[in-house]
C-alpha cells in the first residue's frame, strides 16, 4: 500500500519538473511614443485631451493585428505596457503639445487645471495593423470650446508602413500615425 502513494508522489513530482522546464518566454511589453512636431505660430493655447473611446475588440493587453478580412490574431507575449485608451490619450497630449504655439499647455483630462479653453475629444474607429502590416488609424474628433461649444466633427483614416515586420516597426509606425493625427487636430486649434 506504501508503494502506490509514493510512485504517485514520483510521476506527480516528474510532471511538475517538466512543467517548469516547459516555461513561457516573458511577454515583451510596447508602448506608443510621442512624435516631434513643428509648432505652428500665433497665440499659445490650453488645452485637454478627454477620455479616448477604442473599439472593444482593442480593449485589451495584447496587441491586436488583423489576419484576414473578419478574422483578429493576438500573441499573448506581445502586450501593451497601459490601456491602450489611456496611452492614446496621453501620447496625444504630448503629441499636440509639440505642435501647438509656443507656450501652449495640453492635458489630459486627469490632470484638468480648469483653464483649458478647448477639449479634444476623440473617437478611435480601428488603430491596428492590416494582415499585410500597414497601420491603419481611423477615428473622429470634434474640439470642444470652454463654455461647450462642439465644432462639427472631424475624420481622419491614416495608413503607415512600418519599417520592417517586427512589433517594435508596427508600435513605431503606429506612433506616427497618431503624430499625423495630430497635425491634423492641431492645424485649427489656435484660431480657436
Amino acid at each position: 500500500m506504501c508503494r502506490l502513494p509514493l510512485s504517485r508522489s514520483a510521476v506527480l513530482a516528474g510532471l511538475l519538473a517538466a512543467l517548469a522546464a516547459c516555461s513561457s518566454p516573458p511577454p515583451r511589453v510596447y508602448t506608443l511614443a510621442a512624435m516631434p512636431g513643428t509648432p505652428l505660430g500665433g497665440r499659445p493655447v490650453t488645452a485637454s485631451v478627454a477620455a479616448v473611446e477604442v473599439p472593444k475588440y482593442l480593449d485589451r493587453p495584447q496587441i491586436v493585428r488583423r489576419s484576414g478580412t473578419v478574422e483578429l490574431g493576438v500573441n499573448e507575449f506581445e502586450r501593451w505596457g497601459e490601456p491602450l485608451a489611456n496611452m492614446v490619450q496621453r501620447v496625444l497630449a504630448e503629441d499636440l503639445t509639440a505642435r501647438l504655439p509656443a507656450g501652449s499647455v495640453v492635458t489630459t483630462s486627469r490632470t484638468l487645471s480648469g483653464d483649458e479653453t478647448l477639449t479634444v475629444e476623440l473617437a478611435v474607429g480601428r488603430f491596428d495593423p492590416e494582415a499585410d502590416g500597414t497601420i491603419v488609424l481611423e477615428a473622429q474628433w470634434r474640439l470642444r470650446g470652454k463654455v461647450g461649444s462642439r465644432a462639427a466633427t472631424e475624420t481622419a483614416r491614416i495608413s503607415r508602413r512600418p519599417a520592417d515586420q517586427s512589433t517594435a516597426a508596427e508600435v513605431k509606425a503606429m506612433s506616427e500615425a497618431l503624430g499625423d493625427l495630430a497635425d491634423r487636430i492641431a492645424g485649427p486649434m489656435p484660431a480657436r
